[in-house]
């Protein structure tokens, strides 16, 4: 991607620089100022728009920072509450089979798992990774999470082509 924006950065001065030499000295100044100009962007600047299409590349540590951090994933607060594996955990004043997801962790009985990446796939469905902190050790999971169209109260979430179900424990 670096080196199609480097290209693309190339071919903009290129244009710049035969446009100059036709307008003579004064645009020549100017098609410096925009080579310069270009360089200082290609190295951190949010996008340069070529041909009307804009061309991402990583923003700078300044930018992230003047952002407030690098973005973070979060589960979409559909998926957030407290859930159980069993049918009457919900009930139970302890469970070992609830869990909580807050923003940004699944928080079960005997593990932690912390939100690595997540791709939303409708409003109902997601796709995230997770580092999973077990006793066990830890892992990266890979699940798809699909909620019930009924207000939310079932969670079904898939790994490696097993489904388990989860029942929302909070009032709907």
């Amino acid at each position: 991607m670096k080196t199609n924006l480097l290209r693309s950065v190339a071919i903009i001065m290129s244009v710049g620089l035969v446009s100059a030499c036709a307008q003579g000295e004064e645009g020549a100044n100017a098609a410096v100022a925009s080579d310069e100009m270009s360089r200082a962007q290609s190295s951190d600047a949010a996008g340069i728009t070529t041909a009307g299409q804009v061309v991402t590349v990583p923003v700078s540590a300044a930018e992230e920072e003047a952002a407030g951090g690098p973005a973070v994933a979060v589960f979409p607060a559909a998926f957030r509450g407290n859930w159980d594996y069993n049918e009457n955990g919900c009930g139970a004043g302890e469970s070992g089979t609830r869990f909580r997801i807050t923003a940004s962790e699944v928080k079960g009985y005997e593990d932690t798992s912390k939100l690595q990446a997540i791709e939303i796939i409708d409003d109902l469905t997601v796709r995230v990774v997770m580092e999973n902190e077990s006793a066990e050790g830890t892992e990266v999971l890979t699940q798809t999470w699909r909620l019930s169209p009924v207000a939310g109260i079932n969670l079904r979430m898939e790994t490696g082509g097993k489904t388990i179900r989860a029942l929302r424990c909070d009032p709907v």
